[in-house]
């Protein structure tokens, strides 16, 4: 498996650019937190991350361990719409320890070295019901995001702000 991460503050452009990826024949997963906060508005008292991110956190890190066991059994080249040190940047910001296990789940994984960065872009920047950030929380979150994928060895890559044509094409010169 080539899964590589791409990663970024909220609304950078990650789902249109996975969307793009999915429709050129890539295969990609989808970012999980979305996922999981359609869900848990459904539930009572359901588990949001803006309510209780250390609970929230521990949804996303299984659900996202369970996608990458999926992605294992694929062949080439494939993306996922963020990675478990995605969890780590935004427990961080929010002031909270990444727990162990967290960190171990992350250790038996292997992404490639190289995750794909979307910078902050205040003109494509949108909130949603899914996606409460200010444009200024989502700058801190991408620091947060650059500086723990940073710590854990990554090669950063960060994309330029253009079209989602010439995203895939930076993508697909450096993926082959």
């Amino acid at each position: 498996m080539a899964g590589y991460i791409i990663t970024g503050g909220p609304g950078s452009g990650k789902s249109t650019l996975i969307e793009g990826l999915r429709r050129k024949g890539y295969h990609c997963y989808s970012e999980i937190s979305r996922q999981l906060i359609r869900e848990q508005r459904m539930v009572p008292d359901g588990v949001l991350p803006w309510k209780n991110l250390p609970a929230f956190a521990r949804l996303a890190c299984q659900a996202m361990a369970g996608q990458y066991e999926q992605a294992l059994r694929r062949q080439g080249i494939l993306f996922f719409d963020r990675g478990i040190p995605d969890i780590f940047g935004y427990l961080e910001a929010g002031g909270y320890r990444v727990p162990q296990e967290y960190l171990d789940l992350h250790a038996a994984c292997h992404y490639r070295r190289t995750v794909f960065v979307l910078p902050p872009w205040p003109e494509i920047f949108v909130n949603d019901a899914e996606r409460p950030q200010t444009y200024r929380e989502s700058r801190e979150l991408y620091r947060s995001l650059c500086a723990v994928y940073d710590r854990l060895g990554y090669e950063l890559c960060e994309l330029p702000k253009t079209t989602v044509e010439e995203r895939i094409r930076f993508l697909s010169a450096i993926t082959g």
